[in-house]
């Protein structure tokens, strides 16, 4: 009778083992074999449909991709502001015709000699001025008149003609007016992106210069 009895109980040892894991009592019965209810075998435990796709996943390390700010549009104020590249030429050329024929009259009429060598500056700077206008317009296929505005007309035949005792400060007057104004359009110009803004940009130190001398001279008169 030993042995049958020796038999039966492994038999029964396993048995109750197996009953034993089936069970919500078992340490790890809830890690191996998760109990649900009617409802979670249907939706799941996340409360979706069965067969439903499921949410991403995102790892607490993965780093955060925040997508780039759309790029600001750039105001193009200055850009219509400034005149076209042939205008702007034609503008800096008849300003430099006028200058130089300014120029040429204080040279011989002016009694200071400082007003006299401002002019005489006024020809060596306007005339390389000029030379590089036409240059540029000739090689992109067009010429520009050397014409002088009417109003710096005006103003050459006042000086033409003015007694000499008042022709120093009226020359003077007369570049400091001139010249505030070639600035700001040369400003404006170089800041337009366009192709003459290369031009303008050169040109302003020299421009600038000749307004800080006009002044000088303007105060000491």
């Amino acid at each position: 009778m030993d042995r049958p009895v020796r038999a039966v109980v492994p038999v029964l040892s396993a048995a109750l083992l197996i009953a034993a894991c089936s069970t919500n009592d078992h340490p790890y019965a809830h890690e191996s074999m998760p109990h649900q209810t009617a409802a979670e075998r249907l939706y799941g435990t996340t409360g979706e449909p069965a067969g439903a796709p499921a949410a991403p996943v995102t790892s607490a390390t993965e780093p955060t991709v925040v997508a780039p700010a759309m790029p600001m549009t750039v105001p193009q104020t200055v850009s219509r502001l400034a005149p076209s590249d042939a205008s702007f030429t034609q503008d800096a050329m008849s300003s430099s015709a006028a200058e130089i024929e300014l120029a040429r009259i204080a040279f011989v009429r002016a009694q200071s000699p400082d007003v006299r060598a401002f002019a005489r500056q006024m020809l060596i700077d306007h005339r390389a001025m000029a030379i590089t206008l036409d240059n540029f317009a000739l090689t992109r296929g067009y010429v520009v008149p050397w014409q002088i505005p009417p109003e710096a007309a005006n103003a050459i035949d006042r000086l033409r003609t003015i007694d000499t005792a008042s022709f120093d400060r009226a020359y003077m007057d007369e570049m400091v007016t001139g010249h505030e104004d070639a600035v700001a359009k040369f400003e404006t110009q170089a800041a337009s992106g366009r192709e003459t803004a290369s031009i303008a940009n050169e040109a302003l130190p020299t421009v600038r210069h000749h307004l800080e001398m006009a002044r000088d001279l303007q105060a000491r008169l």
